[in-house]
């Protein structure tokens, strides 16, 4: 389809078709202004995007490592990004919250935290001077804190890069942003099988058989089960996609796990502080 006589109004450049040769921007016709054409491009961009989405859930889950080698050597447009993934499974975290295992309640907070010693004066200060009840106080900051809690899982994604980079410090070759996407690779595939797969499907069988949620899911569980899944995934993503030895991908992957526990203190910590500046 010719177009002449039109030009790129980002670059300039004059039209020999639909798209731009030089910067590849689609020329606008009516048909893209309708509303039916907004919402098409909307759901195709997550589901159908050539395949996209079915191709990255299936390596997801089949392959780990694929994707994050598909993106160290710099193939970026067969599959869904690092933070596409993340965002669509934060999404689907967001509307089915079967597990909140990234919300920390008020209580453990202010008492069973490393750090609780040092925010607990400043919370009892605030309940003093604003003179609310504990109570009131706990059921506002915990409504707070469950969304906020999924909203910063991105700073899991950044510490845990973080540390995969140091792990790796020798390979110059790898870049931070390299090891970010393994990161959120690994958060989307967390997210979407281990907290909303899994335990919707324990959840409607549960209710079939009339056994509760919970005698699946405790904080024990769920704290083994994060340990495991991130070893044992880890193990496979860092052994393909960084091109990594078995015994360098199991003492890496094994390091990652321990390194949970300082992550989620750093991670509980700015949620709370998040969530408390919020509610005042």
């Amino acid at each position: 389809m010719e177009s002449k006589g039109y030009s790129c109004v980002r670059c300039g450049e004059e039209l020999k078709g639909l798209y731009c040769y030089n910067c590849g921007e689609k020329r606008i016709e009516s048909e893209d202004k309708k509303l039916n054409h907004f919402f098409e491009e909307a759901i195709s961009s997550v589901f159908v995007a050539d395949g996209k989405f079915f191709k990255t859930i299936k390596l997801l889950l089949t392959n780990p490592g694929e994707l994050t080698k598909s993106f160290v050597i710099g193939i970026r447009k067969k599959y869904l990004s690092p933070l596409q993934l993340f965002f669509f499974a934060n999404l689907v975290y967001f509307i089915f919250p079967f597990i909140s295992t990234f919300n920390t309640s008020l209580d453990v907070q202010l008492n069973n935290l490393p750090y609780s010693s040092s925010i607990r004066p400043i919370v009892e200060s605030y309940l003093q001077e604003s003179q609310r009840s504990l109570e009131s106080y706990t059921l506002e900051y915990e409504g707070v804190s469950s969304s906020n809690g999924k909203l910063l899982l991105i700073v899991l994604v950044l510490l845990q890069g973080l540390f995969l980079k140091l792990l790796f410090w020798k390979r110059k070759k790898l870049f931070l942003v390299d090891f970010l996407a393994g990161s959120a690779y690994f958060y989307g595939f967390y997210i979407l099988f281990a907290l909303v797969l899994i335990p919707g499907v324990i959840m409607l069988f549960g209710n079939v058989l009339g056994m509760s949620f919970n005698s699946f899911f405790n904080e024990l569980t769920l704290s083994i089960s994060f340990l495991l899944v991130i070893i044992i995934y880890m193990y496979f993503l860092i052994r393909k996609a960084y091109d990594t030895s078995t015994i360098g991908s199991i003492w890496r992957s094994v390091l990652l796990g321990v390194y949970i526990i300082p992550s989620f203190i750093i991670y509980r910590y700015i949620l709370f502080w998040v969530t408390y500046w919020m509610v005042l």
